[in-house]
């Protein structure tokens, strides 16, 4: 046993020379290829550790599987394959899978094969893997299962949900639930993630730092507030350190940020002994959110000086902190500094951020002149930048340019034909909002068609023009914080989007006989009011009516759009 741990000494202070010197000795010895099973292993793992994938497969070539025990073929196999899977080397990893079990007939893959190949297999693979270990009765094993759970959640959290219900309820680890958590997060079904996160510790399952990062994921997603706070008392009662642990720290910034809570971001921030590019990026992207973009600016300034390379990421959260925040000057000095400064190639999400900050600061032109100029073929986001800022500036000509680009890419897109059909009614152009209404019914009846519905307009196809602009005139927005109003009991009401709430629209007061407050600290765009005044036209007729309204602490506009 000496000589393997002293393989793995020197592959651990990244000594190959010494590897090699242990390999030689063995050799002459007459330990190898294959005497020493313990060895070979140790030799082959090192190899592959200090990315030496030539040397281990030499080694490999030279064991003689005839006469070598299977048990130590198949470990120096799953030992290459591995190391080929950590270097990325799919390819390899799957040609020596097929070698072994093609050319070695006593040899039969294991759960360690398994493990080794499937987070190097290609998402259009893993089926065909799955299936090849359930043929091989290794599809069941708790291991296997938690892997093709996190494989098919890279892309699919519907597979991965299913894995995770085949598997009996007492195999279930720690593991599983946060794989198939994870899994929803990453595929933007928040939901559902919280779901599972409500059924893992019903079942008394205590989550981790990696559980807590996609749930925190999800809460900041869907403005969970109660949820979010929770797993903040939670990690500071239960998790000592964690402040050290970057990734959900940079998932705690995020939460707090997005949701408003700048102060507990920054402490969290200067807390942390070390910081990633995600940590800098959550912090300015909430700062930028909430209309705060000096101190954006300021922060990535602070993040470059420190030797930070921003990515494209962080340069998205700094152009919209810009955008937001009317920073012209400011936000084209850094677009343009991308490739020259940053050595970063503009993307779509860049070019939207900046037809945004061009449309925001009310020059139309310029940002179809950036339109025009891109690299690129324009997609959804920047024309409906595009047609957000006309309505801004109630340009009708400009919007009806971007809204017939923007229809073309995203038919289905409800917003951009109530954003164009709100543009025609604030310029007196009842014609346009019929127009743009009937468009919007007859997409909306290809929609329903296509899910084997029924939906119509009638034989005539006409549609009053008197239900179209009471159909513009509806908005959803307002009506979600009485309907809150009715359905909750004691808690604070979140408006993540409100888009079509002008200015007169976000001064209107909440009656006084709701007992709520609006916390106008954190809102975008929201301008000191009375929002506790009473309001007498909306004193109800009965005291039924009053007793079922709910009570709220407050209402909070998150963000501005507009």
């Amino acid at each position: 046993m000496a000589l393997p741990s002293a393989v793995i000494c020197c592959a651990a202070l990244s000594l190959p020379f010494g590897v090699a010197q242990i390999h030689a000795l063995a050799a002459k010895r007459g330990l190898l290829p294959a005497s020493d099973a313990y060895l070979l292993s140790a030799l082959l793992s090192s190899y592959c550790r200090l990315g030496l994938l030539p040397c281990a497969r030499q080694l490999l070539d030279e064991m003689p599987p005839a006469s070598t025990p299977p048990a130590t073929v198949l470990a120096a196999f799953n030992s290459v394959i591995s190391g080929c899977a950590l270097h990325a080397l799919a390819p390899a990893c799957f040609a020596l899978f097929r070698r072994m079990r093609v050319h070695v007939a006593s040899v039969r893959f294991n759960a360690v094969t398994l493990l080794a190949l499937l987070p190097a297999t290609p998402t259009t693979v893993v089926p065909q893997l799955h299936a090849l270990a359930a043929r091989a009765g290794l599809s069941s094993g708790t291991t296997v299962a938690n892997c093709l759970i996190s494989v098919y959640g890279r892309s699919s959290a519907a597979l991965a949900r299913q894995v995770f219900d085949e598997m009996p309820l007492a195999s279930r680890d720690l593991v599983s639930w946060t794989a198939v958590l994870s899994a929803h997060a990453q595929n933007g079904l928040a939901v559902d993630a919280l779901e599972l996160y409500r059924r893992m510790r019903g079942h008394g399952v205590e989550p981790d730092a990696l559980t807590l990062v996609g749930v925190l994921s999800s809460c900041a997603h869907l403005a969970a507030r109660s949820v979010g706070l929770d797993v903040d008392r939670y990690v500071r009662e239960r998790l000592q350190g964690f402040r050290a642990n970057v990734q959900l720290c940079s998932a705690l910034i995020n939460f707090h940020a997005r949701y408003g809570n700048l102060p507990q971001a920054q402490q969290l921030f200067d807390e942390m002994p070390k910081k990633s590019i995600v940590s800098w990026t959550a912090l300015i992207t909430g700062y930028g959110m909430h209309g705060h973009g000096d101190m954006a600016i300021k922060l990535f300034q602070r993040m470059v000086s420190e030797g930070v390379q921003p990515d494209n990421v962080a340069m998205v959260a700094l152009l919209s902190a810009c955008s937001h925040a009317g920073k012209y000057e400011e936000g084209c000095k850094y677009f343009f500094a991308m490739e020259r400064t940053y050595k970063l190639r503009p993307t779509l999400e860049h070019y939207a951020c900046m037809v945004d900050l061009l449309g925001r600061t009310g020059r139309l032109e310029e940002a179809r002149e950036l339109i025009s100029s891109m690299p690129m073929p324009a997609d959804g986001s920047v024309w409906g930048a595009l047609l957000g800022a006309c309505k801004i500036h109630k340009n009708v000509e400009a919007g009806e340019e971007a809204f017939k680009h923007v229809i073309m890419l995203e038919p289905s897109n409800v917003g951009y034909y109530v954003l164009m059909a709100n543009m025609y009614t604030d310029s007196g152009q009842q014609d346009g909002v019929v127009r743009g209404i009937y468009e919007l019914v007859v997409e909306l009846e290809q929609i329903v068609k296509k899910m084997n519905g029924t939906a119509g307009l009638g034989e005539n196809r006409v549609l009053d023009k008197k239900v179209a602009v009471s159909l513009v005139g509806t908005h959803s927005e307002k009506l979600a914080v009485p309907f809150s109003m009715l359905n909750t009991v004691d808690v604070e009401i979140v408006v993540m989007k409100n888009l079509r709430l002008d200015k007169q629209q976000k001064r209107q007061p909440v009656p006084s006989y709701c007992d709520a407050q609006l916390c106008k600290d954190r809102a975008i765009g929201v301008t000191s009011a009375d929002f506790n005044q009473r309001w007498s036209q909306c004193t109800p007729e009965t005291p039924e009516f009053s007793n079922r309204l709910a009570p709220f602490s407050s209402v909070v506009w998150a963000d501005d759009t507009s």
